[in-house]
């Protein structure tokens, strides 16, 4: 097996992290999208690091959501589970 038991849904946290993460390096260029306006969001340097924060908690989350995808699909026992969530979890606490 290889994950599965929930769809392989912990990818799309993944992909949405990663989407953010491009949104985030485009924020503030001037560069015209197709309809004419910029394609950044031109977001203040304020409201930039808190999607940062949130960023980085969303790529924790990805990380946590694959080791649970994989524990359900009987890819890892309750021990290497435990072993490879307890560092992540550890970082979250610290957001």
């Amino acid at each position: 097996m290889s994950g599965g038991h929930f769809n392989y849904d912990c990818f799309a946290v993944s992909r949405f992290a990663d989407d953010l993460r491009h949104e985030l390096d485009i924020n503030d260029s001037q560069e015209k999208d197709s309809y004419g306006g910029n394609v950044g969001a031109g977001y203040s340097k304020k409201t930039v690091a808190a999607l940062k924060q949130c960023h980085a908690a969303i790529v924790l989350a990805g990380d946590v959501a694959k080791e649970i995808e994989w524990l359900y699909s009987g890819d890892h026992g309750e021990e290497s589970f435990l072993k490879l969530v307890r560092p992540t979890l550890k970082k979250i606490k610290c957001l």
